[in-house]
């Protein structure tokens, strides 16, 4: 400190070190005295007049603990502890003032001071009380404030562990998608070849249309696995131009009317004559409707039916997929859009794939900014997912 500041004499062993800052040197002797008669004289004090000292030495942190008068001069002990508190001080502060003012209190609680002590009246255990208090809660704060950086820390690596671990995750499918689709174009251009070389054996048709059957699963499989990677790395791009539903439906029963007669499953489509204009990748939607459609035919036991319902409604476009299938238990529904979600819902396990099918519906349908959701009673009740699409508003 400057030459103003003085100390007393050192109390043996570990001691409390204390600034008291007070320009009246008669409230300096009237502190030492208090001090003094503590028993086993636990601190030192040291002694500074100046506002611009005081100031420093409690944001620098040069003591344990500070006692701080009310008036400094022209300047006031509040004044100081808002000027402390604005650079970041630590240490406790306890404000000494000339008599009980509540106002001048909350003030000194506001501005930051840890306890507020009346000189007039003042002993040496409640100055004692409320040093060792103030002390006490400035190190537990201490102490709370390391132990939040720590684990703030902790947290910041584990997170960066996980997005390298989710950046990792992403590579690793598109190397796999794309290593998987290699021997598919060599397997697929055999096949063919048998076929045109017109292989009468029931035996050689029938091994050769297994193939085909798994090779055309595999290459849906290595598809998805595509689209997700491109989605989670944010390299899908959609090709919008303005379509009617009525177009994409088309598309999809093309598609999906063959499988549902192999599945022994009816199939009952409702979609309006009059067009309904919306905007967005014929490829894409193509692909979410077939994708729902194929979850139906996969859960829905030969006999059952499924229904296709379009309907119009406002500003946007519902279409629903109403199966009489195995049902999803209320357990499962919120988890049922979630990417390489399982759900224990099949008549065959070996259809159940790899969970990304409806991931991707989810995906896709909030790329064309809509919505899609799932219902279902519960086991045994089929189940229902509707997609909410936005419509082409008309100039």
């Amino acid at each position: 400190m400057g030459t103003d500041l003085k100390a007393d004499r050192a109390a043996p062993g570990p001691a409390t070190r204390v600034l008291l800052i007070d320009d009246d040197e008669d409230d300096r002797f009237l502190t030492e005295e208090r001090l003094a008669d503590v028993p086993g004289r636990p601190y030192t004090l040291d002694w500074t007049p100046h506002y611009g000292e005081g100031l420093e030495a409690i944001c620098t942190g040069t003591h344990d603990v500070y006692l701080l008068d009310f008036h400094l001069g022209a300047r006031t002990g509040i004044e100081l502890l808002r000027e402390a508190r604005a650079r970041g001080r630590s240490a406790p502060v306890i404000l000494f003032t000339g008599q009980a003012h509540s106002r001048t209190d909350l003030e000194a609680l506001d501005a930051g001071a840890d306890d507020y002590l009346e000189k007039a009246g003042l002993t040496a255990s409640l100055l004692d009380r409320a040093i060792r208090f103030a002390v006490a809660q400035s190190r537990a704060a201490a102490e709370l404030e390391r132990k939040v950086q720590e684990r703030t820390e902790e947290l910041a690596r584990v997170n960066a562990a996980l997005r390298e671990a989710d950046k990792r995750k992403d590579e690793f499918l598109a190397l796999l998608a794309h290593e998987l689709r290699n021997p598919l174009t060599p397997i697929t251009n055999a096949l063919e070849i048998l076929r045109l070389a017109n292989d009468t054996g029931d035996t050689v048709r029938r091994q050769r249309e297994r193939m085909e059957r798994q090779v055309a699963q595999l290459k849906r499989l290595v598809e998805d696995l595509l689209d997700v990677s491109r989605i989670t790395t944010g390299k899908l791009r959609l090709t919008i131009e303005t379509l009617t539903v009525q177009d994409i439906m088309e598309s999809v029963l093309d598609m999906s009317r063959s499988l549902f007669e192999k599945a022994g499953l009816e199939l009952i489509v409702d979609v309006p004559t009059a067009p309904v204009k919306l905007d967005g990748d014929r490829v894409r939607l193509t692909q979410v409707f077939g994708n729902i459609l194929n979850n139906a035919s996969k859960f829905t036991e030969p006999g059952g039916r499924v229904w296709l319902t379009v309907k119009p409604v406002g500003g946007r476009v519902t279409v629903s997929v109403r199966d009489t299938g195995v049902g999803i238990s209320a357990t499962v529904l919120p988890q049922l859009f979630g990417l390489f979600t399982q759900v224990d819902r099949t008549l065959n396990r070996s259809q159940s794939g790899l969970g990304i099918g409806l991931a991707l519906v989810r995906k896709l349908v909030e790329m064309h900014g809509g919505t899609v959701s799932a219902h279902s009673e519960g086991p045994g009740t089929g189940a229902t997912f509707t997609v909410y699409l936005p419509v082409t508003r008309v100039a």
